[in-house]
Parts: structure tokens; C-alpha cells; sequence
């Protein structure tokens, strides 16, 4: 079976690049180009898995257009999405309101694709049923109105909007009579708290509450009612009212009031049950969440799936080691808490950074912190980002410094070495898991750092051959390392003049940004 995607308002790059990257990932790939005006006919006649289009596509006659594909319920669920670079030329929040699904920023990385390609067909699926479930809810209506059965229709903010014949009869009550009698005071919670109740566990998530109430007719008769309450979503998921079934269990409840001693026993196990599985529920949630905080996403997910990750080979990594200046006389001289305490504002900031910029942590190890670019989603753009990363650290490492001397307190100093080249990373074991990355060009990262000095970025000479046209640096020249070897050194100063915006030459303008984004 073919795979379509629909390209609006591309140049040609666009396409070119989507085939390179997924002609070998999707069977069947089909890219078409198409205009702005044509999105509508051309989904309802090619029917498309995916339809991308630009910000300059977000026009009138664009817009129109992808407003009526999300009208007709035949196109409503193809998802379309937006190809956008990092500058911001885009309003977030208006695209959503058009129908768009998700943004896709370039420079393209396959797997990152794959993921939001898989991503919006997931949620299209998902969007189709909640219409699916709209249009079964219309046909059942007409049956509701002629039902036995009391069926009641209410709104989000507790008003009864319609009834049907079989509510008359339950009642005894027309629809006036019974809003002008009950309506003020049915959705009170002291009042009525079941239904109060019901309503919040169906906005919690609920997807139908059942309760019973003992009711009191017009005609004087008292009757038990089973009411089943279940929420109506919207296309965004949001309830917007409540449907009431209810039934007259008045001969069923008496059979249950016999019974209700002998079941006693059972219902406390049944509650008990519910707890564990509630506190399991709870258990697995922070099991996850604990995973994601020690694993890349993808690694996580392969060892929930399968119980193992397999190792990968990565071909272009950026490595980064700091190290602090005479760290095991510091834990002679501070309390032990204290140098936690300290410790961890540090790293806590190095991880702030490298945040921003693609880039994984991979451990500490004692004073020591590692991390690395270009894993586990490739990219080409990971030297740049891990060394603006590193004179970051140590702009920050100059800063806290004069705030420590502010107080009559020392700063730490710190070495920063970066290496790029070839590295296998994975998870081994079956305890413990841990991400780790292997490879000469982990040693030679930290041979960078051992060589350098406090205070700089010292990079090796095949880091310094992808970052040269946009850094100032300076060589070191050949110097010896472990085992003998000889190695070119340099140190990163700064962004050069013109790609910086700070004085420091730590933050990149918005010219090195759109070089940055062909990466």
C-alpha cells in the first residue's frame, strides 16, 4: 500500500530532502507537489497520509483551504503539518486554530520525522473515532427520544437541555414542571451529591459513572433510579455536556438490600483491589518517570518494549568533559553536605545548558560531568552546539565566581575538553541501567580536559575542523597525552564577532542561527 505525502508551496529543496531521508524508511513513499489552493481537491482526490505545508502557505487561500479538508468529514482526519526553520516568523497559536497538527522544524533529521509522522497519524486515528463516536450519538438520539428508559441531556455548566417521553413517565413531571421545581437545587452538591459526584469523576476522566438515587414521583410513589452518566467530547477532547440514562431498578433494589449483608465481605476486597491496583498504577507511573530521567526516550522505550536496547553506532559524536580544579582538596577542607550542596548547583546548571542545545547527558562521575552531542537522534550540526555549550559552562563558572566573592566566599574553576568522532552507545546489563557511550573518542575527549586549563574550552584539531569558519581560536600546538600520543589543540575563545550576540561571544545571533539551521 502507497504512502502519500502532499508538499504545498515547496521550492523543490523540500522534497528532494524528504525523498533522501524516508524513500528507504517507508514503502511505497509518494511526495507530491502541490499549491496552496489545491490542498482540499487534491486530499479528497489523492487521499494522502500526510500533508506538510510552509508559513508561507498560511494565506487566505491556504487557509481556506485547510479549514475545508478539516470540515469534510471525509478529509477531517488527514493530518497536515508545518515545515518551519528556527526563526520565528510564526504565530503558534493561530496555526493549531487552523487545523495543523504539529510543527516540523528544519534542518530535517530522519528519525525525528518518523516520530512525528507516526505521532499525527496516532492522533488522526484518535480524532476520527471521537467523530465516529459524534455521528453514532446523532443516530442514537432519534432512538433515545422513544426509549422506555428516562435518557436526559445536560449541559458542561449543569443545565438540562432535553429530556425524552420516558422521563415524563418515570417522573411524572413534564420538562417545565421539572426544571421549574428541581433544576435550582438538583446540581447543588448538598443536595444531590451522587450526580455532583458523577460529573466530577467524568471531567476527571471517566469515561461513564453509574449511581443509584431513591426519587419520589409526582404521583407520590417512591422509586430507586439507576442512572448511568457519560460525558460528550468535542474534537479537542473537551466534555462540552452529559448524557443521563436512567432506569427504574426499584424491584432490583430490593433483591439487593437482601443481599447486601452477605456481600459486604466482597465489596471491601473489591475496594481493597481497586487501592492496590490504583497504588500499582501509581507505582508503574513513577517507574516511568524515573526511567526518562536516567535514559533518552528512545533507549527507555526499547527496554519497556522489549527488556533490552540494542547498542548503535554513531559515526559524528561531540563528546564533553569538565572537570573541577583540585576537587579532592576541596572535600578535605568543606563539609561533606556543604560540597554536595555546592556540587549540585553546578551540575544542575550544566544541565540546564547543554539542555538547550541537542545535547545528552551522559553521567558524573564524582566531580566529573559528561555529556554528548549528536546521540541519540543524529545530527550534523553537534560540534557547534556542544562547544557554544562548553563556553557557556565557563561563562557561567566566571559568574558564580564573582557572586561567591560578592560574599567573602571562593569560586571553583574548572577544565572543559571537547573531542568529536566516532562513539557506540547503548545500554549493557540488566541491572542498574545506565546510557553509556565507548569508544577512542571518549578517551581522547577526556585527554582534551585533562590537557586543558581552568577557566577554558579546549578542543582537539577534528573539533576545531567543524567549528573554525565561526569560532575564535587558538592553537596549542601538538601535545603529549597518555600513552605518548601526540595530539593538535586548540582553544575556544569565543563565537566570532560576527556571529555573536553578547559581548562574551557566548550567544549566536540570528545570521549564525539560519547557518545553524542548515545543519
Amino acid at each position: 500500500m502507497g504512502y502519500k505525502i502532499l508538499v504545498s508551496d515547496d521550492n523543490g529543496e523540500t522534497i528532494s530532502q524528504l525523498h533522501d531521508l524516508l524513500i528507504d524508511e517507508i514503502d511505497g513513499l509518494e511526495i507530491i507537489p502541490i499549491k496552496k489552493e489545491e490542498i482540499y481537491t487534491k486530499a479528497t482526490e489523492l487521499n494522502p497520509n500526510i500533508i506538510l505545508v510552509f508559513p508561507k502557505t498560511l494565506v487566505r487561500s491556504g487557509i481556506e483551504s485547510i479549514i475545508s479538508l478539516k470540515q469534510n468529514k471525509l478529509t477531517h482526519s488527514i493530518p497536515v503539518l508545518i515545515v518551519a526553520d528556527y526563526s520565528p516568523v510564526i504565530n503558534i497559536d493561530r496555526i493549531f486554530e487552523y487545523g495543523i497538527v504539529d510543527i516540523i522544524r528544519k534542518p530535517f533529521c530522519k528519525d525525528e520525522l518518523l516520530l512525528r509522522f507516526d505521532a499525527a497519524l496516532n492522533r488522526s486515528e484518535f480524532q476520527h473515532e471521537i467523530y465516529i463516536e459524534h455521528e453514532l450519538l446523532r443516530e442514537l438520539s432519534i432512538v433515545a427520544k422513544r426509549s422506555a428508559n428516562s435518557v436526559i441531556v445536560i449541559s458542561f455548566d449543569g443545565v438540562i437541555e432535553w429530556v425524552n417521553e420516558g422521563f415524563e413517565k418515570m417522573y411524572g413531571y413534564t420538562y417545565s414542571e421539572f426544571k421549574e421545581k428541581f433544576e435550582e437545587n438538583i446540581f447543588n452538591p448538598q443536595s444531590n451529591p451522587k450526580l455532583f459526584e458523577a460529573i466530577q469523576k467524568c471531567k476527571e476522566g471517566y469515561e461513564s459513572v453509574v449511581y443509584e438515587n431513591k426519587w419520589t414521583t409526582n404521583y407520590g410513589t417512591p422509586i430507586w433510579i439507576q442512572t448511568t452518566l457519560t460525558p460528550i467530547y468535542n474534537e479537542q477532547n473537551e466534555i462540552i455536556k452529559f448524557v443521563a440514562i436512567e432506569s427504574d431498578v426499584s424491584a432490583l433494589k430490593e433483591v439487593e438490600e437482601r443481599l447486601e449483608a452477605k456481600n459486604e465481605s466482597l465489596l471491601t476486597l473489591t475496594e481493597s483491589l481497586e487501592k492496590a491496583n490504583q497504588l500499582l498504577e501509581e507505582q508503574r507511573l513513577k517507574s516511568d518517570e524515573l526511567l526518562l530521567n536516567i535514559l533518552p526516550a528512545e533507549i527507555a522505550n526499547q527496554l519497556k518494549k522489549k527488556g533490552s536496547a540494542k547498542s548503535k553506532q554513531y559515526k559524528m559524536v561531540s563528546i564533553l568533559f569538565t572537570d573541577f580544579k583540585n576537587f579532592s582538596k576541596l572535600a578535605g577542607v568543606i563539609p561533606s553536605q556543604d560540597l554536595i550542596t555546592e556540587l549540585n548547583i553546578y551540575f544542575q546548571k550544566f544541565d540546564e545548558i547543554i539542555e538547550g542545545h541537542y545535547i545528552e547527558k551522559i553521567k558524573t562521575i564524582g566531580d566529573a560531568y559528561m555529556c554528548a552531542g549528536g546521540l541519540p537522534l543524529t545530527n550534523r550540526s553537534n560540534p557547534i552546539d556542544v562547544t557554544i555549550a562548553g563556553l557557556k559552562i565557563q561563562k557561567f563558572m566566571k559568574e558564580y565566581a564573582e557572586t561567591k566573592r560578592g560574599s567573602n566566599q571562593e569560586g571553583w574553576e574548572l577544565r572543559v575538553g571537547i573531542h568529536t568522532g566516532e562513539v557506540i552507545a547503548g545500554v549493557i546489563g540488566r541491572k542498574k541501567f545506565a546510557y553509556d557511550i565507548w569508544g577512542d573518542a571518549v578517551n581522547k575527549a577526556a585527554r582534551m580536559e585533562q590537557s586543558g586549563e581552568e577557566g577554558k574550552v579546549n578542543i582537539s584539531g577534528d573539533t576545531y575542523e567543524y567549528i573554525k569558519d565561526y569560532f575564535d581560536c587558538t592553537y596549542r600546538g601538538k601535545i603529549e597525552v597518555k600513552n605518548n600520543v601526540d595530539l593538535d589543540m586548540y582553544f575556544v575563545n569565543r563565537l566570532k564577532a560576527e556571529f555573536s550576540d553578547d559581548e562574551a561571544g557566548t550567544e549566536p545571533n540570528a545570521e549564525f542561527l539560519k547557518i545553524l539551521a542548515k545543519y
